[in-house]
């Protein structure tokens, strides 16, 4: 007997049997059907799941030959299936079957029935469950909505095919051209791409429900639906229960339970085939790599309480649509037809067009290539017969087209795709008996639009989400959807998708009602604008926009080159004017020319700056607080209003209802662990590998797993963690801008988030390491704000100034953390010196909890600060001590402070082998000694190099030295090099020069102390480079040329006091005294010029008293006049009013001065900046010579101290030309008289004298021109006079 008689009873498989309802099914056996067999061959009809032959028991029909005309040729399963299976007169018609899930795991071994043998009586077997097999039983069934199920069972489907339904329903829906009396009553949902498509049984739902239950549907389908049609039975159809349909699908079960060959014996697991043989492959699961969000309960997800699942589910691709369908068809095998389907036939009854269409649509979904029908009398088998697939639709009595059943599958679903557009609506697909239309309603539009009313007024229904039962499934669909794309492998390709489908459900859903839904999609949209793995150092944030997904609004349109804007002028969805719209079922058959495929919009691309996409990721964080805040508010009241009504239940109340546990608490046990006390000091809720704890309740910070106790504080976790990264990103994007006073303000709402999040975890706040990236940019923030202390007044105004958005963050954070119980918190500066005080203590936390590369970065940055801060305290106290006049004592503590923290600037170098700067710190810290060492001294009393002033010195010289240690050689860094070469030198220089005019007056004997001051004055000038070219080559060459004069006098205070061998310290002295006026020479400096001229000058006139031979004293008369003339150079400088622009360096030989603070506001750069100096003239100097610095100018000597020196020199200039001229007069005149001196003309002497009488100034001439014209004319007969070697 035939299951389908006459089209009029169902044609829906018979349920099956299942225990519970579980929206991820266990896949047994997840296989699909390889790509590559289904595009090579095409026209091949692959088995779902391939077995190898087995033996057929004896007397099978495969094996007789001469058993019926259909039966083909023996041969190979491979040949029996060459053939197209979908080919037919009418055309060419593609289909491939992809089974994404199965419940059985081989199919079931056939067994051929015996002629005569009597249905009727039940096998031994019967609705027994069966592993490899799933037969109906009709006493159970599929769930109403099933498509939801396999939504969510398959959610990377979502969005991939046009329909997701079961079988029967995309059998129904084909069939409607065939059957004029077929009554269609489907509910249909967008997702995406994706229809939902489902059997909506109206006497079942609005007749036999409760008048509360689905209300809002019962009203508009009595005043609408029912007023409209002219004869209401034909809506009011009920399912056919008829005594005839019951005993046919009895005899089918007992049917297809005889048919299982149960002796045969099924193997432990499928057959392993190699890659290249196997046409199917197991499809692995995606890899989750992101936060575990939660999941809504089975409730939510389904609009009823679900049923038995589908056998199995299959991708059914027929021509170019795409379908997701449940199918439970049994599938048989055996010999060389290891895949057919049983179908029972009443020979008394041909199979109508319907039925074929059935079988025809079952194997093409289930890829089955044959059917074998058995047909029976009364209960009685007859015969059997084997069909090829691709021969039903041409049997007597059914015959059909299947060009025309592809043509109504794509005109249907072109229709549904123009109409149904709107996600998150419910459509109704209707159509009663013998009507030729077919009507779609936007059920949702309707009740927007007011025009159902629950009360029976016309009023805008207020509560629709709650009414419709719907509603709540679909956004739970759209999250689920939504949040498998966020875990999958491409999830970046999908990101606009992704945020289209989240807004969706939070439109659909009541955040008061389903509030940890509500705040992960929030969390999660605040993960789509700003991600988890950004660096907030370089925050850069792409456009993201879908590359091939196709999501949001559809509109189907046959001309595939219409401009997007022509498809939303031409939109014929069902809009709130438009509530309804129909196709006639004659404009189903028609030829469909063009593909289905609608045209699609792409979602949006997440576009706008780096602020802008914050501050959507910030308001996304707020919104999910808000809604955590109010559940965590209202279930705290539940709690404490179920508390206060305890005690007036009575005592008999309680016993009758016991406690109960309450969610996310413990319940108290009569005992108290042993080792309490350490339980207490361990963190309970760092996750430890050997423990096995829900991997859902956990989060992952810095590399460590802490769990949590329940969904709302992992959610207060995640959303407080990302309101941490989003401010510490917009506080980078600040910083980067200058605006410090905003980077500030969301440093410390970054923190404060920070810390609210240890507080969820259930951790002291100072167990959980504060992010070093936030300190880090706070560090860095407060430096520059030192840096632009002049604009500190905007600044301030910006972290003051706080808009709406954060002011509701702040309350939030405050609820969970007050302000002042945070372990670290952000404040304005007062002044520079507590900028730079901050900012070095935010490095120094960063550093606790730095990686190591992140660390010397670090350790750079805090090294740099106390530099800057060393170098500020020792511009202080020289300041206080200079301007103040309160001496050195006053200002100690800040002497201290700067030495402290540039000895921290020198070990956080250190760590990172800095050798640059360890020695440009190293030189700060010798120029502070020295420091120290000039403000030491005594202002009043006799000037004496004292013990302190040298201790100073000393260290100072100890701190050059390791500076150059360091350096090695001026090769790796030469700028660094000179630059403490030349401190170095300064500072010994400077000890010399102490020594040498201030004694200690407890000193060492004369010649012990020359030698020291000989000692320092040579290692000075070791480190005196003037051969180098570069700016500093002429500082080198003063300093050495003072040195040169300075030895030269301690040489002619040797000779002086017969101190060693007289002619070697005469010698030196002479040496000393020509380098360096061949060096001020150099220079140009006449001052100078004319001193070391003088002192060899008067050096020679010592030696001409201690002899009385008349030749030696004249060589040594015209040795003094050579060094006057050599000094023409000076006196042409001295006449003149403005000497040429030259490089003049500073300060001669006793000059004073203190060492210029100069001190690197950078170490990382290669030179000290200048800063303030003074200088003592007069007898109030202390030795020290000043620092020199070039600089090109016009010098001129006009003032009042220069006028004098050079007065000085001039006068006793003329007074030595004028002696030595008048002794060689004398001498010569002596000498003429004399009988030894007949060598000597008399041409000498009136020589001598004409040079005398040049060199007096009877023109009154100012001294410098007349001695300039003097020497000048006295040059060329001096050079007649001398006497030739």
């Amino acid at each position: 007997m035939d299951t389908k008689e006459d089209g009029e009873a169902d044609t829906q498989s018979i349920d099956n049997q299942a225990s519970h309802t579980n929206l991820t099914p266990t896949m047994l056996n997840s296989l699909v059907i390889s790509p590559s067999k289904s595009v090579t061959r095409p026209t091949q009809a692959l088995s779902p799941i391939r077995k190898p032959p087995l033996g057929l028991s004896h007397g099978s029909y495969l094996e007789n030959s001469d058993r019926g005309r259909a039966y083909s040729q023996p041969g190979s399963f491979d040949s029996k299936i060459n053939g197209n299976l979908n080919e037919n007169q009418d055309g060419h018609i593609r289909s491939v079957a992809v089974v994404k899930s199965s419940e059985v795991e081989f199919p079931v071994q056939f067994h051929e029935l015996q002629s005569n043998t009597d249905l009727k009586m039940p096998p031994s077997n019967w609705l027994q469950d069966h592993s490899s097999i799933r037969l109906p039983n009709p006493t159970h069934k599929h769930a109403d909505f099933s498509s939801f199920l396999m939504a969510h069972q398959f959610l990377d489907c979502i969005g991939e095919v046009d329909v997701i339904s079961d079988a029967e329903n995309i059998k129904k829906l084909l069939k409607i051209p065939y059957n004029p009396k077929a009554h269609v009553s489907m509910m249909i949902h967008r997702v995406g791409k994706t229809l939902l498509i489902d059997e909506f049984d109206i006497y079942k739902y609005l007749l036999r429900q409760s008048e509360k239950e689905w209300q809002w549907l019962r009203k508009f389908f009595f005043e609408h639906v029912l007023q409209s049609l002219a004869h209401k039975e034909n809506v009011l159809v009920r399912p056919n229960k008829s005594r005839n349909v019951v005993q046919s699908r009895s005899l089918l079960s007992k049917f297809l339970y005889h048919s299982i060959n149960e002796e045969e014996n099924r193997p432990a697991s499928p057959p392993s085939q190699s890659e290249t043989e196997s046409p199917v492959s197991v499809r692995r699961p995606s890899v989750l790599r992101n936060e575990v969000m939660p999941e809504p309960t089975i409730e939510d997800q389904l609009p009823q309480a679900s049923g038995q699942t589908f056998t199995r589910n299959v991708v059914w691709n027929f021509e170019d649509l795409h379908m997701l369908i449940g199918t439970d068809l049994p599938i048989f095998g055996g010999g060389t037809h290891p895949c057919v389907s049983l179908r029972l036939r009443d020979m008394n009854k041909p199979i109508n067009i319907l039925t074929g269409i059935d079988y025809w649509l079952d194997n093409l979904m289930c890829n089955v290539p044959e059917v074998v029908m058995c047909y029976h009398l009364d209960g009685i088998v007859q015969k059997y017969e084997l069909i090829k697939t691709e021969d039903l639709p041409h049997m007597s009595d059914s015959q059909f087209s299947p060009t025309l059943v592809r043509d109504v599958a794509q005109n249907i679903l072109s229709f549904l795709n123009s109409k149904a557009t709107k996600e998150g609506h419910t459509y109704w697909l209707f159509k009663g008996k013998d009507d030729d239309i077919v009507k779609l309603y936007d059920l949702t539009s309707l009740c927007i639009e007011g025009c159902i009313s629950v009360d029976g007024l016309e009023e805008e229904t207020q509560n629709e989400d709650a009414s419709n039962p719907f509603t709540v499934p679909v956004a739970m669909l759209f999250y689920r959807v939504a949040k498998n794309m966020r875990t999958s492998e491409d999830a970046h390709n999908k990101i606009a998708t992704i945020r289209a489908l989240l807004r969706n459900s939070l439109s659909l859903l009541n955040k008061n009602e389903y509030p940890k839904i509500v705040s992960s999609a929030h969390y999660m949209l605040s993960d789509l604008y700003v991600p988890q793995d950004i660096d907030p150092d370089s925050p850069v944030l792409s456009d993201c926009s879908d590359e091939d997904s196709e999501w949001s609004s559809t509109v189907s349109s046959d001309n595939e080159d219409q401009s997007d804007d022509e498809c939303n002028a031409e939109d014929h969805s069902v809009t709130l004017s438009n509530r309804s719209s129909s196709i006639k079922v004659s404009s189903l058959c028609l030829p469909h020319a063009n593909k289905t495929q609608s045209q699609h919009y792409k979602a949006p691309p997440l576009l706008g700056t780096l602020e802008e996409r914050c501050h959507c990721a910030l308001n996304h964080v707020i919104e999910a607080l808000q809604c955590l805040h109010i559940s965590s508010t209202s279930e705290r009241e539940h709690h404490s209003s179920s508390r206060g009504q305890e005690p007036m239940c009575s005592r008999s109340h309680q016993e009758e209802e016991p406690k109960m546990a309450r969610p996310f608490e413990p319940i108290p046990m009569p005992y108290s662990p042993l080792n309490a006390e350490k339980q207490d000091e361990k963190t309970a809720l760092v996750v430890a590998k050997d423990k096995t704890n829900d991997h859902r309740l956990t989060v992952s910070l810095f590399s460590q797993q802490y769990a949590v106790a329940s969904w709302w504080d992992k959610l207060h976790v995640l959303v407080l963690r990302k309101a941490s990264l989003v401010y510490l990103v917009m506080a980078r994007s600040c910083f980067n801008s200058q605006r410090y006073g905003l980077a500030l303000r969301y440093v410390k709402f970054s923190l404060h988030a920070w810390d609210g999040m240890a507080r969820k975890l259930g951790v002291k706040e100072c167990d959980v390491p504060v992010p070093c990236q936030a300190l880090t940019l706070a560090g860095d923030t407060y430096y520059m704000l030192s840096k632009a202390w002049d604009e500190v007044a905007s600044h301030i105004e910006d972290y003051n100034n706080v808009i709406s958005a954060h002011q509701d963050m702040l309350s939030l954070l405050s609820n969970i953390l007050p302000a002042q119980e945070c372990n670290w918190t952000i404040k304005l500066a007062c002044d520079v010196e507590e900028a730079l005080r901050l900012s070095s203590m935010c490095f120094e936390k960063a550093l606790s909890s730095a990686d190591p590369q992140t660390a010397i970065h670090l350790s750079r940055r805090l090294g740099n600060i106390c530099n800057e801060l060393g170098v500020m305290y020792m511009n202080q106290a020289s300041k206080l001590c200079e301007e103040n006049d309160i001496g050195f004592q006053a200002a100690e503590e800040l002497w201290q402070r700067s030495a402290e923290v540039l000895n921290r600037g020198i070990t956080n170098f250190t760590r990172v082998g800095d050798v640059t700067n360890i020695a440009l710190l190293h030189s700060n810290t010798g120029r502070l000694l020295r420091l120290c060492a000039f403000y030491c001294v005594p202002k009043e009393g006799v000037r004496e190099f004292s013990k302190q002033e040298r201790h100073y010195y000393d260290q100072a010289i100890k701190e050059y030295q390791k500076a150059l240690e360091v350096l090695k050689s001026r090769k790796k860094c030469p700028d660094i090099w000179d630059l403490v070469v030349w401190e170095f030198s300064t500072t010994l220089y400077t000890i010399a020069s102490l020594l040498q005019d201030h004694p200690p007056l407890e000193s060492k004997p004369g010649e012990e102390h020359s030698r020291e001051v000989m000692d320092l004055l040579t290692k000075a000038l070791k480190h005196c480079d003037v051969k180098t070219l570069g700016a500093r080559q002429p500082l080198y060459q003063y300093r050495a040329a003072v040195i040169y004069m300075r030895l030269a006098g301690i040489y002619h205070n040797a000779v002086r006091h017969s101190q060693g061998d007289k002619k070697t310290m005469r010698h030196l002295a002479e040496l000393n005294y020509s380098k360096a006026a061949s060096l001020f020479m150099q220079l140009e400096n006449p001052i100078d010029i004319l001193k070391v001229q003088l002192d060899q000058a008067v050096l020679i006139e010592d030696q001409m008293s201690g002899t009385a031979n008349t030749p030696i004293t004249m060589k040594l008369h015209f040795s003094i006049l050579q060094l006057l003339m050599d000094s023409i150079s000076a006196l042409k400088i001295i006449t003149q009013t403005v000497a040429k622009p030259k490089t003049n360096p500073q300060g001669a030989e006793g000059n004073s001065g203190e060492p210029g603070a100069t001190c690197s506001a950078n170490p990382r750069e290669k030179f000290h900046t200048g800063s303030p100096s003074r200088s003592k003239a007069g007898d109030n100097n202390n030795g020290e010579e000043k620092e020199v610095q070039p600089q090109t100018e016009a010098v001129i000597y006009d003032d009042e101290e220069s006028q004098e020196k050079i007065l000085a020199l001039l006068k006793v200039f003329e007074k030595k030309l004028q002696n030595s001229l008048m002794s060689l007069i004398k001498l010569y005149a002596q000498s003429k008289c004399s009988k030894k001196s007949s060598s000597y003309s008399g041409n000498e002497v009136t020589l001598l004298k004409q040079m005398y009488s040049l060199s007096l100034n009877t023109q009154s001439l100012p001294l410098g021109s007349h001695l300039l014209t003097a020497v000048t004319a006295i040059s060329p007969l001096f050079n007649q006079v001398r006497p030739r070697r």
